[in-house]
C-alpha cells in the first residue's frame, strides 16, 4: 500500500467507505423522494444504488491499495460446486421451510396457486442480480467491508455491523414513492431489518467460505427472488382492499424464524469467529486496517 494523501482514508478505510457509500446513494437518489412514481424517479434509485461498489472502488484507489485484486472477487467462480448449489438453493429452501411452517400453524397460504414460470423466474432473478442488491451492493458490503472488519473483530460481529449500516443506507427507500419499501406496513418493516441482519450472517459465511463477491451476489438475488414462490393467499393478505398486517405479520415472522435457525446452525457449526472452515481465498489481497 502507498501511501495516501487523505490520513483519515488511509487509517478508517472501512468507516470511509461507509461514509461514501450512504453520501452517494442519498445524494444522488434525494429528488426521487419528492417525486411520484417515474422513469426518472427509477432511475435516479437505480443509480443512487450503486453507492457501495463506487465508495469501495474510490477508498480503495485512494489508499493506494490494488483496486485490480478488489474487482476481482466479482468474477471469482472457482469455489466449488457446494457453494453453487448453496447460492441457488439455500434460498429456495428456506422459502419452502417457511411455506411448510405457515401451512402448519394456518398461515395465509394458498397451495393450489400456480408458480411462476420459470421464465418469469430467471428474468426476477435477473434483475435482482443486476439491479437489486447483487452488482449494485455485493461488491462493497462483503468485498470491500467484510474482508477488511474481519481482521479486527469475529465474522459474526463484523457481519452485524455491516447488517446495521446496510438496513440504515436503504433508509432513503421507504420514503421514495418508487420503491416497494415505501408501501411496507410497520410489522414488515421491522422484519425487514432484522431478516436484513439474518442476511447480512448467511452471506458473511459464503463470502468467508469463497473470498467470491460472485457468490454472494447470486445469494443475494436469489434470496430477493425467492419469496416469489411463498404460495401466499393474496385474499387473506389484502382483505376488501386494505392490508391485513397479522396475515403480513404472520408470514415475517415465519420468515425470521426459519432465517433465525439457518444462522443458529451456522454458527453452531463453524463458529462465530470465522463463520467458515478454512482462510478467506484472496484475503490478504484486499483485507487491511479499519
Amino acid at each position: 500500500m502507498s501511501s495516501s494523501r487523505f490520513p483519515w482514508i488511509n487509517d478508517h478505510p472501512v468507516a470511509a467507505f461507509f461514509v461514501g457509500a450512504y453520501a452517494y446513494t442519498w445524494i444522488i437518489s434525494a429528488p426521487a423522494l419528492f417525486m411520484e412514481p417515474s422513469l426518472t424517479a427509477a432511475i435516479l434509485i437505480y443509480v443512487g444504488s450503486f453507492g457501495p461498489p463506487i465508495s469501495a472502488a474510490a477508498v480503495t484507489w485512494l489508499r493506494g491499495d490494488d483496486v485490480g485484486a478488489w474487482a476481482r472477487q466479482l468474477t471469482r467462480w472457482r469455489v466449488g460446486w457446494q457453494w453453487w448449489i448453496v447460492a441457488l438453493g439455500l434460498p429456495v429452501g428456506i422459502a419452502a421451510a417457511v411455506t411448510g411452517l405457515l401451512v402448519g400453524i394456518g398461515g395465509p397460504v394458498d397451495l393450489g396457486q400456480a408458480m411462476p414460470s420459470p421464465v418469469l423466474f430467471v428474468g426476477i432473478f435477473l434483475f435482482a442480480l443486476l439491479v437489486s442488491g447483487g452488482l449494485n451492493e455485493e461488491p462493497g458490503w462483503r468485498g470491500f467491508a467484510q474482508a477488511r472488519l474481519n481482521d479486527h473483530y469475529s465474522a459474526l460481529t463484523a457481519s452485524l455491523i455491516i447488517g446495521v449500516v446496510w438496513a440504515g443506507w436503504h433508509l432513503p427507500y421507504f420514503f421514495a414513492p418508487v420503491t416497494p419499501h415505501s408501501e411496507f406496513p410497520l410489522v414488515n418493516q421491522v422484519g425487514w431489518f432484522f431478516g436484513i441482519l439474518l442476511l447480512s450472517i448467511i452471506l458473511a459465511w459464503a463470502y468467508n467460505g469463497t473470498g467470491s463477491v460472485l457468490i454472494v451476489m447470486v445469494l443475494h438475488a436469489m434470496a430477493n427472488s425467492a419469496d416469489v414462490i411463498l404460495p401466499l393467499a393474496p385474499d387473506q393478505i389484502v382483505v376488501e382492499g386494505v392490508v391485513d398486517e397479522h396475515a403480513v405479520g404472520t408470514v415475517v415472522v415465519a420468515q425470521l424464524l426459519v432465517q433465525l435457525l439457518v444462522v443458529v446452525v451456522l454458527v453452531a457449526y463453524y463458529g462465530r469467529e470465522s463463520l467458515a472452515r478454512g482462510r478467506i481465498p484472496g484475503a490478504a489481497d484486499v483485507g487491511g486496517e479499519t
